[in-house]
């Protein structure tokens, strides 16, 4: 995703962040950098670690260890409103009695800025957030996609160092949230700050970032852009948890996974059809699916797993279910990484 005025952002560092609670570690030795300008995704399952992770940066939960740093600068003891960050919740929180303009306004009267900025500053956002024409109007006479818009423009107002987003468009229908995906990044091309971004959505975190970072058990098991998280994931469960994967166990070593993703498998009912390059191994075929845009074919592996391979175009095998198949793949589409931890 491009970026404009990147020189506005602000650089986010965490370094060994930790969070112990009574009975759990929700944090655990956590150190990342988010560059100057960067829209950068927290994904994972829920109890992951995301959403404390960004409370500690917003200053809404205190760190047992580790350092948060602004520009070099560190915040840990800074109270969460003295931060200039931005903050953004699923649940909109605005003021049903305030028109849009108002709730919009409210930061600034909060920083007691003059009433002709204050103006200027409203329309600018209100613009910035599509929604100049609904300033007059109450949060009760607007669509949820306008007032989630309206909690993003009141956050922005104030021209914070980082905007951080935590699961914003979480309670919206499908189609609402990828429309409002699409005004996300425009947003962000537009302003030039830094985003920070919570979710358990897969879909959404590579539809919005620039990078990624997967938490697990309150850690982080790899950081990158989309496409090195979906073509080499470092660990099975980067593997399993972005997109579809084949893991087929013991085929190259003991106590290692070969994991390969769906579109880069290959079914054939016989030996002779197999290219001559590529790795083998018989399966059964369990179901197919006409998906419109391909094939869809659920497969039994050897270990007594399931797998999946997907055919962009016609179907490429004639195997039936319950049937043998031999699958197929080149060696540079497989990802080998250790499973000596597997259950």
């Amino acid at each position: 995703m491009s970026r404009d005025n990147t020189d506005r952002g602000t650089q986010i560092r965490l370094s060994g962040v930790t969070k112990h609670y009574p009975k759990s570690v929700a944090v655990d030795n956590v150190s990342l950098t988010v560059e100057p300008g960067e829209f950068m995704t927290f994904l994972g399952p829920s109890g992951s670690g995301k959403t404390t992770t960004l409370n500690l940066i917003a200053g809404f939960t205190d760190l047992t260890s580790g350092s948060v740093e602004l520009d070099g600068r560190r915040i840990d003891d800074v109270p969460a409103h003295k931060r200039g960050l931005g903050v953004v919740f699923q649940h909109y929180a605005l003021f049903p009695h305030m028109t849009v303009a108002d709730n919009v306004a409210y930061p600034l009267r909060r920083r007691k800025v003059g009433k002709a900025e204050e103006r200027r500053l409203v329309a600018a956002s209100l613009e910035t957030a599509g929604l100049s024409r609904f300033a007059d109007r109450y949060p009760a006479q607007l669509s949820g996609g306008q007032q989630q818009r309206v909690a993003l423009a009141r956050a922005l107002v104030f021209d914070p160092q980082a905007l951080l987003l935590d699961e914003p468009l979480g309670a919206l229908d499908k189609q609402l949230r990828e429309r409002l995906q699409l005004e996300l990044r425009r947003i962000h091309r537009e302003v030039g700050r830094t985003f920070v971004f919570v979710t358990h959505d897969q879909e959404e975190a590579l539809t919005l970032s620039d990078r990624i970072a997967i938490f697990n058990e309150g850690r982080i098991e790899q950081v990158g852009t989309a496409a090195e998280l979906y073509e080499r994931p470092q660990s099975l469960f980067v593997a399993s948890f972005i997109g579809e994967s084949t893991i087929l166990r013991g085929v190259e070593g003991e106590h290692t996974a070969t994991v390969v993703r769906p579109e880069k498998l290959e079914l054939h009912a016989s030996v002779d059809n197999v290219p001559d390059a590529h790795a083998r191994v018989q399966v059964r075929l369990l179901q197919s699916v006409y998906l419109g845009s391909g094939w869809k074919h659920e497969i039994g592996l050897p270990d007594g797993s399931t797998g999946v391979v997907r055919d962009a175009g016609e179907r490429s095998t004639s195997s039936r279910p319950g049937e043998s198949a031999l699958l197929s793949w080149h060696p540079e589409h497989a990802v080998i990484l250790d499973d000596s931890n597997a259950a």
